[in-house]
């Protein structure tokens, strides 16, 4: 992206001798490259669209699973099963960046990280404690096989530091790796506030431990009881991704310039297609979560949120409808398993599956707007009232 800038500036500087090459120069430099139209700090809506964008990318996956709506190894099939696991990798990312841009240079000390805790308790438990006990009631997935020690885990949610498939929802485990990272975070944040090549130093550490996991460890892992599985949502298997969203949020507050829509919308295409055209044609999804296609898929990935973060979007309908898209994400990536045991149990058994697709993702919509609501929602102020005058500064997608 500094390559953008240094374009842009360079197109300027030469459309300024007044030659009609290079104002061509210079304006196509202007259409590719802007300045920040948000206050240093301020939230970046257009990563709240796409992590919306990617808890949609995860329910559609799960949905695809369980309604035959695609045939197993074409187009559509595999698209989504790349979409729906790397909208996972693509969370870690983005909280790395939301936490590393928003506390910058933030104190740790008593009150501090009381509010700290205290804000990531109430925003993550409520919501999950909804989804363990319906899983619970229903005996759905995991919750089967609950046991005393399971739900410990779960309701002080530290099961990440055991074995984050000891979640009792679908799709838990990244609940847990994101709290690992909650329980570091202050420790973390302390040292990149004083030794700035610490998130690269790291990032790249907890890069190469990913690759004991991603080249050797998952490909090898028994498929009996799900080993393979296990070993891939360990934490040291993710926890380099947390670093990459880190080193955009320092890209983003040590450069002011940002993309405009042209470029905005050319990089994106790019990426998509990168993302969508390569790994193709296969049946075993753990095929593109292990080896090579592990790192190209997550790059794309990296790039993307990389892109999204250096594009303010303008105020508008389609910024607001982004906004609330990652509001909702995470009543969206935690409830679209109970909407998918809706339709499969109570809708009726001669609708298409198309038709069951697209009303469990209606569903699922439905269901996320009323908990953010009346649930996530509430959960938030009182965090901000058991922690008032020890308040953060708004932004990012907390």
């Amino acid at each position: 992206m500094k390559a953008w800038c240094a374009i842009a500036e360079a197109f300027a500087r030469e459309g300024a001798g007044g030659r009609p090459g290079q104002a061509l120069g210079a304006r196509l430099g202007r259409a590719l490259v802007g300045t920040a139209g948000a206050a240093p700090g301020s939230r970046v809506a257009s990563l709240d669209l796409l992590r919306g964008l990617m808890a949609l990318a995860v329910a559609f996956y799960h949905f695809t699973v369980f309604i035959p709506v695609f045939q197993t190894g074409r187009f559509m099939a595999y698209t989504a099963a790349k979409a729906g696991n790397y909208g996972v990798q693509g969370f870690f990312i983005i909280s790395g960046f939301c936490f590393f841009y928003l506390y910058t240079g933030e104190s740790f000390r008593g009150r501090g990280l009381w509010t700290f805790h205290v804000k990531r308790f109430l925003r993550i438990a409520p919501l999950y404690y909804v989804a363990v006990a319906a899983n619970l009631a229903l005996g759905l997935g995991m919750a089967r096989y609950a046991t005393p020690r399971l739900v410990a885990e779960n309701a002080t949610l530290t099961f990440g530091l055991f074995q984050p498939n000891h979640a009792l929802v679908l799709g838990g485990w990244s609940i847990g790796i994101e709290y690992v990272f909650y329980l570091a975070f202050p420790l973390l944040a302390w040292a990149a506030g004083r030794f700035r090549p610490f998130l690269g130093l790291a990032a790249l550490a907890l890069l190469a431990l990913s690759m004991h996991y991603t080249l050797f460890v998952v490909p090898y892992a028994s498929r009996a009881g799900d080993m393979n599985f296990h070993a891939y949502v360990e934490v040291g298997n993710h926890a380099f991704l947390f670093f990459l969203g880190g080193l955009v949020a320092q890209a983003r507050q040590r450069w002011s310039w940002r993309l405009t829509g042209l470029s905005f919308g050319l990089l994106t295409a790019a990426l998509v297609l990168a993302f969508v055209l390569r790994y193709r044609n296969f049946y075993d999804h753990f095929a593109v979560l292990q080896g090579p296609p592990r790192y190209y898929l997550a790059a794309v990935c990296f790039g993307l949120v990389a892109v999204f973060a250096f594009r303010d979007l303008p105020p508008s309908p389609f910024r607001r409808a982004g906004v609330f898209l990652g509001d909702i994400s995470y009543s969206v990536y935690l409830l679209h398993p109970f909407a998918q045991e809706a339709i499969t149990h109570l809708a009726p058994r001669a609708l298409p599956p198309a038709a069951a697709f697209v009303l469990g993702l209606g569903l699922t919509l439905g269901l996320a707007a009323v908990t953010h609501r009346w649930l996530e929602r509430p959960a938030m102020d009182l965090a901000k009232r058991l922690t008032a005058g020890q308040g953060r500064k708004p932004g990012a997608a907390s």
